[in-house]
């Protein structure tokens, strides 16, 4: 796993985050996942897969954050995949994500059958499963934190099909069941908005990176939150922005774990500032070398075309070309 996954994970795991994305993503904005109703569960799903010989073959995978949330009436698995760049079999990967947590489930159910003394018929033991058991749902978001606007499959049907399919295509599509992805392109969400946590302050930023000007001008309408931003969504935004550059000279404050943005980043616009004026000097000074040249260069030409000497024996003598030096007569 890779820094940048450990430090997104990390940040999404956080009770109040995680539950913000989803109430936002599921429930627009509406505040019915609530932190304390959820409960960090293990992240690998592993599963022995025994053949028809009677082989047996191991499966694990493991989860980018996941949770238990269970209220009155409901419980359910809620997880996240993060991902910064397109993932083209991203369908395939969260059924089996999903259909781990599935399995899961129903093997946890078996180990507790016979507690209530109802015997099993013969189709539950062959199944491990009793008629009256439920498996609990299982909701899988992609959080999508790239740059450019995904371009791979939705869904199990676009991997199989693609996008344009025949009356033959149409007709197995019946057949084959789907299986789609819950896509949340973080740099597109419509209404930032329905978050209530520092979440939609990332987003906000993640919305104007590659534009400096917006950033700074994002920053600073929001100084309250970003002159005291945390220690892991400072960390988030170093990966989200893609850009070391822009929060290197952030410290940390050892205390309470902040991070002054404000001044960090007006530090840096103050620099660029400054090194594009002394662009524009160096600038200058080569065009004024150029002119000085060229005014030169014209005199040398004038003195020759006096002498009476064409064009082309000019050019060859001063080793321009005759278009350069019919310029500046």
């Amino acid at each position: 796993m890779g820094n940048d996954n450990v430090i997104v994970n990390r940040w999404l795991s956080q009770k109040e985050r995680f539950a913000d994305l989803m109430n936002g993503c599921l429930f627009q904005g509406r505040q019915v996942v609530l932190p304390d109703q959820l409960e960090k569960i293990d992240r690998g799903s592993e599963l022995l897969v025994t053949g028809k010989e009677g082989a047996e073959k191991g499966v694990q995978r493991y989860r980018d954050v996941a949770m238990r949330w269970k209220d009155e009436a409901e419980l359910m698995v809620l997880a996240v995949e993060n991902q910064g760049r397109v993932h083209y079999a991203m369908p395939v990967r969260t059924m089996i994500y999903d259909g781990l947590t599935y399995a899961e489930q129903m093997e946890e159910r078996w180990e507790k059958r016979g507690k209530d003394g109802n015997p099993l018929t013969r189709g539950e033991f062959l199944s491990h499963f009793q008629k009256t058991d439920r498996l609990c749902p299982v909701i899988t978001l992609v959080f999508y934190y790239g740059s450019h606007p995904w371009d791979g499959s939705r869904d199990l049907h676009e991997m199989i099909f693609g996008k344009d399919m025949g009356r033959r295509e149409e007709y197995l599509r019946k057949y084959i069941p789907n299986y789609r992805i819950n896509l949340v392109d973080a740099e597109r969400i419509p209404n930032i908005e329905m978050f209530q946590t520092d979440l939609q302050y990332v987003l906000g930023m993640i919305k104007c990176r590659g534009e400096k000007r917006k950033i700074l001008d994002y920053v600073d309408a929001n100084r309250s939150y970003f002159q005291q931003m945390n220690r892991d969504s400072y960390q988030a935004l170093g990966v989200f922005l893609n850009s070391d550059k822009w929060l290197k000279g952030i410290e940390l404050s050892e205390k309470k774990g902040e991070a002054d943005v404000c001044k960090a980043l007006e530090e840096i616009y103050e620099d660029g500032k400054m090194e594009g004026i002394a662009e524009g000097i160096e600038k200058g000074k080569a065009e004024g070398k150029a002119e000085g040249r060229e005014e030169k260069l014209k005199e040398l030409i004038m003195k020759k075309v006096q002498k009476g000497k064409s064009l082309e024996v000019i050019a060859e003598e001063l080793e321009e070309s005759v278009e350069t030096i019919r310029r500046l007569i």
